[in-house]
């Protein structure tokens, strides 16, 4: 599966682009103001180069009726929410992209747990892909395309881009939803070096500040 042969088109980025495209700066996180700096830095220094693609055009219409659902598509939709009071219309995008990818696609619910029953695809819903934090809303295992959500958090997006070996699509909509994009987050091996090193200081920073108020 070549998850780019669904896009439309490939676009320029926006004059105005800013890496505060990627992620909802209106967020909370632990480590946001360091997590912005890496990813900023990166960018400026190339070692982050970003692509955007079109997904699909005129869709308004599509992605409400995507909201509109009952049972166990209802449920599907609070499945793929970052946080339970999250807005359906910020998942919408990520089931047309489901859609387009395998139009026959279903699901099933056993044991608390989602399914995607699909003769084409192989999808893991919101995992650990770094087995401690990074999770993003869908995770294609075979291909390792990690799909995530421009309404994440800093952190999380900082923890997915860091995975090495991963792709990492990030789907947003206009203000209007419809039209939907995907940012490709692209890394070299330097970001990939950078960034562990650069977590780990943090955490020593922070876990210094503790020590001074439990000592």
């Amino acid at each position: 599966m070549n998850i780019e042969d669904v896009f439309i088109k490939k676009v320029e980025l926006d004059d105005d682009f800013s890496y505060k495209d990627l992620y909802n700066d209106d967020r909370g996180a632990s480590f946001k103001e360091q997590n912005k700096t890496l990813i900023s830095k990166a960018i400026l220094k190339k070692l982050i180069t970003v692509e955007k693609f079109v997904l699909a055009e005129n869709v308004q219409d599509e992605l409400s009726e995507i909201t509109e659902v009952k049972g166990i598509e209802r449920s599907f939709i609070q499945r793929l929410k970052n946080y339970h009071s999250e807005p359906d219309y910020i998942i919408a995008p990520l089931i047309y992209l489901l859609k387009r990818l395998d139009p026959d696609f279903t699901l099933s619910y056993k044991g608390n747990t989602f399914k995607i029953i699909s003769n084409l695809l192989e999808v893991d819903l919101c995992p650990r892909i770094d087995g401690k934090n990074a999770e993003p809303r869908i995770y294609f295992h075979e291909e390792k395309i990690a799909i995530t959500s421009s309404n994440d958090n800093v952190e999380n997006l900082a923890d997915i881009i860091a995975v090495k070996g991963v792709k990492v699509f990030i789907i947003s909509t206009d203000d209007l939803s419809n039209v939907i994009y995907a940012y490709k987050v692209n890394r070299n091996d330097r970001y990939f070096e950078i960034a562990e090193k650069y977590k780990d200081i943090v955490r020593a920073e922070l876990f210094d500040e503790i020590g001074k108020f439990v000592n």
